[in-house]
C-alpha cells in the first residue's frame, strides 16, 4: 500500500507539472522510472492517465 502510495503521488507531481508546462506551450517528458515503472510513455498515453488521475482528484468516478 506504501508502494502505491508513493507511486500515486509522485505521478500526480508529474500530471501537475506537465498541465503548466502544456500552458506554455513545451514538450513534456515523463520519466516514469521515479514511478517504479521501466519503459517510456506515449503522449497520448501521458494524456490518459492525466485524464485519470484529474477525475480521481476531483472525486469523480471513471469507467474505461
Amino acid at each position: 500500500m506504501v508502494q502505491y502510495m508513493r507511486r500515486l503521488m509522485v505521478a500526480a507531481r508529474t500530471i501537475l507539472s506537465g498541465d503548466e508546462d502544456r500552458k506554455e506551450g513545451a514538450d513534456h517528458h515523463v520519466d516514469v522510472a521515479a514511478w517504479g515503472v521501466s519503459g517510456t510513455l506515449k503522449p497520448h498515453q501521458v494524456e490518459g492517465v492525466a485524464w485519470l488521475i484529474r477525475r480521481y482528484q476531483q472525486g469523480v468516478n471513471v469507467i474505461l
